[in-house]
């Protein structure tokens, strides 16, 4: 598709009597098959695709060219394609990228590279912080934020005793960490803990000893297929129906989607979009449906906003390098249909504003993929400090 699309924009270019430059290349580095291809993969894709569609096409008199490839859930794999990207085949920027080790390995094979990492689908406080980088950017969410928004709302509704679940390695921990802080900045408790692998197949124990420990309430870090098995189980031992809230804070509509209304009805989430918030997201939405069948997640919204970003800061820069690229990067706000105002700060982070949602009854719905109603809108400043990680040794830009 991509190079149909640049042989199209070659005749445009020769009938205007334009010469047609070397294209430049983005990569969408992501999980095409495993268990959140739903939420990124193809969409995610797509996703840049219409980024670049919107930039006109071509930037700098250069067309622009979407590749893509599956990492396969494996740093290994993600390092070999992202190191051929940029060594053999000119890519200038590499998108996506969820899965926190390899997002990791990427930026830093970026920053050697002296190109860039737009970051949408991982969210480790590392990225920004130890390991932070001139050229690396986290767009969308981190492990701070998602646990914030629903913590502190629902101290406002009198919910004091938290129990966190979440997947045994560092994302988890840190999601784990981010609950025990804003729940203890509300004057609350943590009451328990537990953790699994990825892929466990039966969450009963997990929920048999939050129930024991009778929180108000239970957060879960876990993704995709997991985060969806995990509350199936809690539905099916009706914690809900004894007054337990569940707040996803990886919850996503395709998960919605696969569960159904009926059984996910009530749970809550923290999200950076919802496809049907206003005139502009429901624009994007319908394009990107028209592609995929269905609207888009937050992570491929952040693609397509940090594709859009980085298209225009090239523009302003006048030139793709990545050290210029970056610095424009940081001083251009960010304005697009997904994300209305947002800017970046020192440290590579996105600040910008979030959504806790909450999944609706099947009577709330009024069709297909309407599933979530916003019960706050949160500001970035209610959610990140303007102060960049302290673990981050970069001079400011």
């Amino acid at each position: 598709m991509a190079r149909r699309g640049i042989a199209a924009l070659a005749g445009l270019f020769l009938s205007s009597g334009l010469a047609l430059g070397e294209p430049l290349k983005i990569g969408v580095l992501t999980d095409m098959s495993g268990v959140i291809a739903d939420t990124v993969g193809r969409g995610s894709v797509v996703a840049a695709e219409l980024a670049a569609s919107d930039a006109g096409g071509a930037v700098l008199g250069r067309p622009i060219e979407i590749v893509s490839a599956d990492h396969q859930l494996k740093p290994d794999v993600g390092l070999t394609v992202a190191r051929r990207w940029f060594d053999e085949e000119h890519v200038e920027a590499i998108a996506d990228i969820p899965v926190s080790t390899i997002a990791l390995g990427v930026q830093n094979l970026a920053k050697t590279k002296g190109r860039i990492a737009l970051i949408s689908g991982s969210g480790t406080l590392d990225l920004y912080g130890k390991s932070c980088s001139p050229t690396g950017f986290v767009w969308t969410f981190d492990t701070t934020v998602l646990p914030r928004a629903p913590v502190l709302t629902a101290a406002e509704s009198g919910v004091k005793k938290w129990f966190a679940i979440g997947p045994d390695y560092s994302f988890g921990h840190q999601m784990e960490r981010a609950v025990a802080d804003a729940v203890k900045e509300t004057g609350g408790q943590l009451v328990g803990t537990r953790r699994a692998a990825i892929g466990t197949s039966d969450y009963a124990s997990l929920l048999l000893a939050a129930e024991e420990a009778r929180p108000d309430a239970i957060a879960s870090s876990f993704a995709g297929h997991d985060g969806v098995l995990l509350i199936e189980n809690a539905v099916e031992f009706g914690l809900l129906q004894k007054g337990i809230r569940i707040a996803g804070l990886m919850l996503f509509e395709s998960d919605v989607h696969s569960l159904g209304l009926d059984r996910m009805k009530g749970i809550y989430t923290t999200t950076a979009f919802y496809w049907d918030t206003d005139d502009n997201t429901r624009s994007f939405a319908r394009r990107f449906r028209e592609k995929m069948g269905r609207p888009p997640s937050a992570l491929q919204a952040g693609v397509y906003s940090s594709v859009t970003h980085y298209l225009k800061a090239v523009k302003a820069a006048g030139t793709t390098s990545g050290s210029e690229v970056a610095k424009k990067m940081h001083e251009l706000p960010i304005s697009d249909l997904t994300t209305p105002s947002a800017r970046i700060r020192a440290d590579g982070r996105v600040l910008r504003d979030m959504f806790l949602v909450q999944v609706k009854s099947p009577e709330e719905s009024k069709g297909p993929w309407d599933y979530f109603k916003i019960v706050r809108s949160m500001k970035a400043a209610e959610l990140m400090s303007e102060a960049p990680n302290p673990d981050c040794k970069l001079p400011t830009p």
